[in-house]
């Protein structure tokens, strides 16, 4: 195959770049249709706490495989407590206002369960250095 058999027409007369140009463009147009701007969940009563049970699912995972410093794990326990305490508020007095707070505290428990673990201390990692056994007849 030369040079010369790239630049043939097609039998359509239509040229064999300007088809596929249309193909990427149509595909290309196609995508665009599949996604909105912006993915708006209307926050309910049962999205709330489905968030809510997930969320406590992966704090407990987490506190069960990684070793977090004691004050990582209060702030998870907290943010646990807090989120807890508004969706029961929500249920004694469901109003919009409720829920977004209880919206709010959730989404604040998925931050503290998402956090990078920090390293822990040289003084919780590694193992206690006791001082070796005193021996017999040896001065101090």
């Amino acid at each position: 195959m030369g040079y010369a058999s790239y630049m043939k027409r097609s039998r359509s007369g239509f040229p064999v770049f300007f088809r596929s140009a249309v193909g990427v463009l149509a595909i290309l147009g196609l995508a665009g249709c599949q996604s909105s701007r912006g993915l708006k969940v209307q926050e309910t009563p049962r999205t709330l706490l489905y968030s809510y049970v997930i969320a406590n699912g992966m704090a407990r995972g987490r506190m069960m495989t990684e070793d977090m410093p004691p004050d990582q794990v209060f702030n998870i326990i907290k943010t646990d407590r807090n989120a807890l305490v508004a969706i029961l508020a929500f249920r004694d007095k469901p109003t919009r206002r409720t829920l977004r707070q209880a919206g709010h505290k959730v989404e604040d428990f998925i931050g503290a369960v998402e956090q990078p673990t920090q390293p822990l201390s040289p003084a919780l990692s590694d193992p206690i250095l006791l001082p070796p056994p005193s021996t017999p007849g040896f001065m101090r």
